[in-house]
C-alpha cells in the first residue's frame, strides 16, 4: 500500500501542475475576453457620440493592465496609441493628452514604446499651441536614431512660430547632417530673418548671414534682395547691381520686384543703358508686364511718349496684358484731343484699372494662395518662396 502512495504522487503532482495551469490559462483568457468585450463595448460609445463614456473606459482598461497579467500588451498599446490620434485628429486634443499620458506612466511597456508616446504627446502639444511641452519632448527624441529625423523637423516648425531664428538655423543644419536630401530652401529663409533681426550697427554680421544663405540655397532670391539693400546703404552700387541682376538667373518671376532698385543703382553709377540692356535681356528670358512697363519707361524718356506708346503696342501683340494695356490707354489719353474720344479712352482706363485693383498681386505656386503684399512664407501650405508675383495681370 505504502508502495502503490509512492508511485501515485508523481502522477498527483503532474495532474495538480497540469490543473493550475489550466486554471491560469482559463483566468488569462477570461482577462483577455473580458479587455476584447471592453473594446467591442469602447468602439460602441465612440460610434454613438458618447467620447467622454469611451475615455474613461479605456483608461479603465488601462489602470487594469497595471495589475492584470495581459499577453496581448503589445496589440493592446497598439490599440490605445490608435485611440489617441483619433481624437487629436477629431480636434479632442484634450482626451488624446488623457490617453497618451496614462501610456506614458504605465511602468508596464517598453522603452521604445515609450518613445512612441512621447511623439504622440508632442504631437498632442503642437496641436494645442504649448510649443515649450512639445520642444522638450522633441529634445529627448532627438537622440534617438529613429525619431531624429521628425523630432529636428518638428523642432524647425516650433521654432518658426516662435520666431527663434537661431534655433531654428541650429536644427535644420542638424537635420541636413542627418538628411542630406532636406530641401535647403527653408534654411537659407532661417538666415535671412536671423539677419533682419540685427541692429544697423551690425551691418557686416547680416551681409555675413545672407552670404552664408546664398551659399546654402544658390537660388534664394530674398537673400540676393537684402544683400542688394545692404550693399545700397553703403553706397556699394555695384555690390548692389550684382546682387539685384542675379534675381533674373534665380527666378525670374521675381525680376518685377527689383527693378526699381536696380534703376536706382544704376543711375547713381550713371550706368542706365546697362540698365536697358538687362531690360532687353530679361524680356528674352521671361513675358513679364513689369519689365514691358520698364522698358516702355526708358523709351518716353528717351525718345518721347509715342515711341513708348508704339512699343507698348508691339509688346502688347506679343503678349497680351491689362497691365500694359492699361499704360497703352494712358498714353493714348496723353495724345488725344479734348472730345468724345478722349472722354471714351478715360472711361475705358478707369474700368481697366478697377478691374485691376480687383485680383491679388500675388499667389503660391504650391497651394493658390493669394495675396496682395509679398511674402516669403506661404501661411497656407507652409512653404518658402513659393509665393510669386502675378506677372500678367
Amino acid at each position: 500500500m505504502l508502495e502503490l502512495l509512492f508511485l501515485l504522487l508523481p502522477i498527483a503532482a503532474a495532474y495538480g501542475w497540469y490543473m493550475g495551469h489550466r486554471s491560469a490559462k482559463k483566468d488569462q483568457e477570461d482577462i483577455s475576453n473580458k479587455l476584447s468585450r471592453d473594446y467591442v463595448t469602447g468602439v460602441n460609445l465612440l460610434l454613438s457620440n458618447e467620447p467622454q463614456k469611451a475615455v474613461d473606459l479605456f483608461l479603465n482598461i488601462l489602470q487594469k493592465q497595471e495589475t492584470e497579467n495581459d499577453l496581448e500588451r503589445t496589440s493592446q498599446f497598439e490599440a490605445e496609441l490608435t485611440l489617441g490620434n483619433l481624437f487629436r485628429s477629431r480636434g479632442e486634443v484634450d482626451r488624446a493628452l488623457r490617453i497618451h499620458q496614462t501610456i506614458d506612466r504605465s511602468p508596464h511597456y517598453s522603452f521604445e514604446q515609450k518613445l512612441l508616446v512621447k511623439q504622440q504627446l508632442a504631437k498632442d502639444f503642437m496641436a494645442v499651441g504649448f510649443y515649450d511641452r512639445a520642444e522638450a519632448l522633441y529634445i529627448v527624441l532627438i537622440d534617438e536614431p529613429e525619431f531624429a529625423k521628425n523630432a529636428l523637423q518638428q523642432l524647425a516648425v516650433i521654432y518658426q512660430k516662435t520666431k527663434e531664428w537661431k534655433k531654428a538655423i541650429n536644427v535644420a543644419e542638424k537635420l541636413a547632417k542627418i538628411a542630406p536630401d532636406t530641401d535647403p530652401c527653408p534654411l537659407a529663409h532661417y538666415y535671412c530673418e536671423y539677419a533682419l533681426t540685427l541692429p544697423p550697427q551690425q551691418e557686416n554680421k547680416s551681409i555675413e548671414l545672407l552670404t552664408i544663405a546664398l551659399k546654402i540655397y544658390s537660388n534664394c532670391v530674398r537673400a540676393s534682395i537684402l544683400l542688394a539693400q545692404a550693399y545700397m546703404l553703403r553706397l556699394d552700387y555695384q555690390s548692389a547691381v550684382k546682387n539685384l541682376e542675379n534675381v533674373l538667373a534665380q527666378n525670374a518671376d521675381y525680376v518685377g520686384e527689383v527693378l526699381a532698385m536696380l534703376k536706382y543703382a544704376y543711375d547713381e553709377l550713371n550706368q542706365l543703358e546697362n540698365f536697358e540692356l538687362f531690360l532687353i535681356r530679361a524680356t528674352q528670358m521671361t513675358k513679364n508686364s513689369a519689365v514691358d512697363l520698364a522698358l516702355a519707361d526708358l523709351v518716353a524718356e528717351k525718345y518721347g511718349i509715342v515711341a513708348a506708346q508704339t512699343k507698348l503696342y508691339h509688346q502688347l501683340k506679343q503678349n497680351p496684358s491689362t497691365v500694359v494695356f492699361y499704360r497703352f490707354i494712358q498714353y493714348q489719353i496723353d495724345n488725344a484731343g479734348e472730345g468724345k474720344e478722349k472722354e471714351s479712352l478715360i472711361l475705358l482706363h478707369n474700368i481697366v484699372g478697377a478691374k485691376i485693383k480687383q485680383g491679388f498681386d500675388y499667389r503660391c505656386t504650391n497651394c493658390g494662395y493669394q495675396t496682395h503684399k509679398l511674402t516669403w512664407y506661404c501661411p497656407s501650405c507652409r512653404s518658402w518662396e513659393t509665393i510669386i508675383p502675378m506677372k500678367d495681370n
